[in-house]
């Protein structure tokens, strides 16, 4: 009996070590995909992309023992390939394993298994004593213990602690913890406190000071202004009735909202006795403020005639519900608009508050997409944040531009800028995507200063409970705060495994604090107010490794485009580079088969969490190629999504079984497809479709889409998803062309190797893919007697304006200047043919076009049969056999040589 291992693998499977590494590196790379699996019969079969084919690995185990086999060129029995699937299944079987192990979720889980809210307060306190004692905190002790103090941090950050009973450590601190935790305390106070204990001078001190100033701060425990005074009654005698009548005896502020505040504020100002904190301050500013926003709710919603869309009904709705609000969270699923009623927001209050600066920050990918759309929804200026140190900052500082786009990356480099920048509204995209709201970059989004905030999220908040506090703390740092409260009143902490949560409660009172801030929509509830399709275009950067190769490519391509002449050759050396262009854009791998660089992938994963794991949705991804989705498929067994997978080898007649699998299982919710999943199959099932690369033709593209967008499509909206990789061939299709569909079929999309296309057929195509890389396109010049160019190495007997008569110089005085210089210098050409014939001693154009014809296909036999000989096969005729199988012909008319041939191989 033996335990599947990564030693087992390799030291009893593997043939060498070196192809251990070798199969460790395929698996990791993820090539490869499992086809057949049964459970029960320990019996899996698997496919992997090799070098040089497809290869088929079958794996059992049975009495303890494995079998296993591939068909591969390869020797031996424990080829890369075998150790690249079992590690697979090691980890199919550990995952299943483990899954086994954890139990079913109780319907009731008993009080006792888990923290009760004092014991979760407790921690919390223990919490902060630890860090107050393992952090690098430093003390600039104040003139007296009783009173203010300066503790600095380990990143340069200093808050002032105010000390009103330094044996009790009892007082407050500036920081943003202690203004929030509801502990009365944080761990900034407790380190100062553990420090003046250390002086020996202590008690001796403290019989003789006096607290010197009536104190006014912020309680967070009790969420209003609490007063401390120490100062005798008769030093504040003058006052005493004031600060009587707004305060209880516990010190509270006594008033039941904060209206009486102001009133009190104004009266104490300038009284050198009293301090009211900066804190206080705040809360009253957001108070007062909150007040307003609700009185100017009230008044009428203003137009929007400078957004230059129509918003659908829910969006109006979703850009009433955050103009009057300080913080908004805007939850509809992917495709119902977010972007666009967030921009539509920025504008509204650009024009209500008088607001400047919008700071949109989101993933690096659509940061194009965001500038597109403000630009062409409205009448405002974006500028993406990029560059070196000198030109981000210039761009803040600019103020031509109403949007400044960035990213979370970014934003932990230029936080300092931004805190300058100061923007009066904070744009949060794809917010779902920060994982961990406790990492550098969350605290550093956290730390902008706004005015007003905006948050983005497709993910449906009551199922990622843990990133809901981060979030909301963004909006609004008060509402759900303090955490140890929130886990308190919400999670189900295990009382035996720490951090462990057993499960949620109390969420109706969740979602019911929730409604102030967050409005979400799903698509079943907008439906009837959607298109029939809603597209998303995601601009992904490409590694420096990939745009190197890509680039490479392209320094190969541009040579053969700005030849005029396009020979059956040209044409397949274009095919392959611009094949492999579109390939590394998608995956390194497809090109080298030793890496696997792809923003794509990474995309992807975000993606399907959405879609999929959040949402619930059934999605529908193609790719060109087997080996594409092999990477995908290995993306989604590892996301734990399970998947059916079609390609041309799948027989058609098993092709339904795919098809019914994904329909009727609803725990199936990817069909992972090539092209040959794009015709002849319905996946209505479906109603979302992700394009890992854009095909040539848009016909194909259409009929992607077509296999969900069908009659008894269960979702009469479909969102298709676009991956685009920016500056790279797959931009350059996207920017758009509106290339004629007949114009590229044959030649970029795997057509036939005879080519037979006009000189103005030719030389389209080579126009438009000038166009796309940024060439000036050249003159195309209608394909007649007089303007057939041809090089100057061009024999003269393959020339026909050598065959024809003088007339065809009248021609030539109607032609345009540039034109007419070409025309000369091909005259020119010719001329000097004509001379070197006649010095030969002949004259083709005094023969006839029969001698001629037969004369030329003679000639052409007779390099026919010297290419047999040494290459075993000869010229044939292109197309259906002409008379004699003639490969030349002459028009008896106009002397015009026509030759059609196709070369071996081809």
């Amino acid at each position: 009996m033996y335990v599947l291992t990564e030693e087992f693998i390799r030291d009893e499977v593997a043939d060498s070590n070196i192809i251990y590494r070798r199969g460790e590196n395929l698996y990791q790379l993820g090539a490869y995909s499992c086809v057949e699996v049964n459970q029960e019969e320990g019996s899996y079969v698997y496919e992997v992309d090799g070098s040089f084919g497809d290869y088929l690995i079958t794996v059992a185990f049975n009495n303890g023992g494995i079998d296993y086999s591939c068909n591969c060129p390869y020797p031996g029995e424990g080829c890369k390939h075998t150790v690249a699937v079992l590690l697979d299944i090691m980890d199919r079987k550990n995952f299943r394993d483990y899954q086994a192990l954890v139990p079913e979720p109780a319907d009731i889980i008993p009080a006792e298994a888990y923290l009760t809210a004092d014991e979760i307060r407790a921690q919390a306190l223990e919490d902060r004593r630890k860090r107050a004692k393992s952090e690098e905190l430093s003390a600039v002790l104040g003139d007296m213990y009783k009173g203010e103090h300066l503790v600095g941090t380990a990143r340069g950050l200093q808050y002032k602690v105010t000390l009103h009973d330094p044996e009790n450590a009892l007082g407050h601190c500036s920081c943003p913890d202690f203004l929030t935790n509801r502990l009365g305390t944080c761990k900034h106070l407790m380190f100062i406190h553990e420090h003046i204990k250390k002086q020996k001078d202590l008690q001796e001190r403290l019989q003789i000071e006096r607290f010197p100033f009536v104190d006014i701060y912020w309680d967070s425990c009790h969420g209003k202004p609490r007063i401390f005074c120490e100062r005798p009654q008769e030093e504040i005698q003058d006052i005493q009735p004031l600060l009587a009548e707004h305060f209880d005896q516990q010190g509270l502020f006594a008033d039941g909202d904060f209206d009486g505040f102001l009133p009190l504020f104004f009266k104490l100002q300038g009284n050198k006795r009293v301090r009211v904190q900066e804190p206080v301050l705040n809360r009253l500013d957001e108070y007062l403020t909150e007040r307003q926003l609700q009185e100017l709710a009230r008044s009428e919603f203003p137009a929007l005639d400078r957004i230059k869309a129509t918003l659908y009904p829910y969006q109006v709705k979703g850009v009433e519900f955050g103009l009057y609000r300080k913080a908004v969270l805007i939850g509809d699923e992917m495709g119902l608009g977010k972007t666009l009623q967030a921009i539509a927001l920025s504008v509204l209050k650009k024009e209500v508050f008088g607001f400047r600066r919008v700071l949109v920050v989101t993933l690096a990918s659509l940061k194009e997409q965001w500038k597109r759309e403000i630009e062409r929804f409205t009448h405002e200026r974006a500028a993406i944040v990029a560059g070196t140190k000198q030109q981000r900052k210039a761009l803040y500082d600019n103020e031509s531009s109403l949007f400044k786009i960035t990213n979370y990356e970014a934003v932990l480099r230029d936080v300092t800028v931004i805190s300058r920048f100061k923007p009066d509204v904070v744009i949060l995209d794809e917010a779902q995507r920060i994982k961990n709201f406790t990492t550098k970059t969350a605290e550093a989004v956290k730390s902008i200063p706004r005015k007003h905030a905006v948050v983005l999220t497709g993910t449906p908040l009551e199922n990622k409970l843990e990133d809901v506090y981060s979030i909301v703390q963004f909006l609004d740092p008060h509402m759900l705060s303090p955490l140890w409260q929130f886990a308190a009143d919400h999670f189900m902490l295990s009382r035996h495994k720490k951090g462990k949560i057993l499960g949620y409660r109390n969420l109706d009172v969740l979602n019911e604090r929730l409604k102030g801030v967050v409005i979400r929509r799903r698509k079943e509830e907008v439906l009837s107010e959607l298109p029939e399709e809603i597209v998303n275009n995601y601009y992904l950067e490409l590694t420096a490794k990939q745009a190197e190769i890509h680039n490479g490519y392209l320094a190969s391509l541009l040579p053969l485009i700005n030849k005029k002449f396009l020979t059956p050759m040209d044409i397949r050396r274009m095919q392959e580079l611009l094949l492999k262009m579109r390939m590394v854009c998608n995956s390194t791998y497809l090109i080298d088969r030793h890496t696997n660089l792809s923003p794509k992938l990474k995309e992807l994963e975000g993606i399907l969490d959405e879609l999929v794991l959040q949402n619930g949705r059934k999605v529908v991804i193609f790719s060109e190629w087997t080996t594409m989705t092999f990477l995908i498929g290995k993306h989604l067994s590892q996301a734990g999504i399970p998947f059916v997978e079609l390609s041309g080898k799948v027989p058609v007649n098993k092709r339904q079984c795919l098809i019914d699998e994904f329909t009727t299982n609803p725990q199936c919710k990817v069909f992972l497809s090539t092209d040959a999943g794009g015709t002849g199959l319905n996946l209505q099932a479906a109603d979302c479709v992700v394009n890992f690369e854009l095909p040539w033709n848009p016909a194909r593209l259409h009929q992607r889409i077509g296999r969900v967008s069908r009659i008894g499509q269960q979702s009469s909206c479909v969102n298709v998803v676009n991956l685009i990789a920016k500056n790279s061939i797959e931009e350059k299709i996207m920017a758009g062309l509106q290339l004629k569909k007949d114009l590229f079929d044959g030649v970029f999309d795997e057509g036939p190797a005879t080519v037979e296309f006009s000189h103005e057929k030719r030389m389209e195509i080579l126009n438009k893919l000038r166009e796309m890389m940024g060439d000036e396109p050249l003159v195309v010049v209608p394909e007649t007697r007089h303007s057939e160019e041809l090089p100057e190495e061009t024999p003269h007997y393959l020339n026909p304006q050598v065959l024809q008569d003088d007339s065809r110089q009248v021609a030539f005085a109607s032609e345009e200047p540039d034109v007419q210089s070409e025309l000369a210098a091909a005259r020119e050409q010719q001329q000097m043919a004509d001379d070197r014939a006649q010095a030969a001693g002949f004259n083709l154009a005094a023969q006839p076009p029969e001698k001629l014809e037969q004369v030329l296909n003679s000639g052409l036999q007779f390099i026919s049969g010297l290419l047999e000989m040494a290459t075993g096969q000869k010229l044939a005729t292109a197309g259906e056999a002409t008379q004699d199988e003639r490969m030349i012909q002459i028009n008896k008319q106009t002397g015009e040589v026509t030759m059609k041939f196709k070369l071996p191989g081809f």
